[in-house]
């Protein structure tokens, strides 16, 4: 009988010094302000005098998500009128501007602050706040504030008397990072 004789070869690897290796890379990062806003549509509201109740109390003409704003900081918004054409002489103090949280707003709300009826300067005068935020318009996720803006135009019998046509009175939005 012939007896087979195996032989195991059991190899050992062995690592002898081993070494770690690093080294840094910059990221120069600046950051610079971002500041960007938008007066959407309508951007003209037409309202109609025909009746003594509309003369007496005035017509409230809502503009849903009618500001947006993308903003890196706090900002303010502010409105003033424009010049102001049309054969009635209208004056931009009868115009009354509020500020709402707009309907499909996603950006941050902490820190708003809103204006109720406020007077619209006219364009020779110092614009009116009407939104002051504390805070960036991120949220995190989603980057733009949006506003309601209800104009009452014309309460307290302001517009009775006047010459009939059309007229127009801009308004003149700023937004600004203080």
């Amino acid at each position: 009988m012939k007896k087979i004789l195996v032989v195991a070869v059991v190899g050992v690897l062995s690592v002898i010094g081993s070494k770690t290796f690093a080294q840094t890379a910059n990221l120069n990062i600046t950051l610079s302000d971002v500041l960007s806003f938008t007066v959407s549509q309508p951007a003209g509201l037409s309202v109609n005098f025909d009746s003594e109740s509309k003369y007496n109390n005035g017509i409230t003409a809502l503009a849903t998500d009618h500001i947006s704003v993308v903003s890196s900081r706090g900002y303010v918004i502010k409105a003033k009128a424009g010049t102001v054409t049309g054969s009635a002489s209208l004056l931009p103090g009868t115009i009354k501007i509020t500020s709402a949280i707009g309907a499909t707003n996603n950006g941050n709300t902490a820190g708003l602050t809103f204006q109720s009826d406020v007077v619209l300067p006219a364009s020779s005068g110092a614009a009116a706040t009407i939104v002051t935020a504390s805070n960036s318009s991120w949220d995190g996720a989603n980057s733009t504030n949006k506003f309601n803006i209800s104009y009452l135009i014309g309460a307290n019998g302001a517009y009775a008397g006047k010459a009939t046509g059309a007229n127009v009175i801009p308004v003149v939005y700023t937004v600004t990072q203080p």
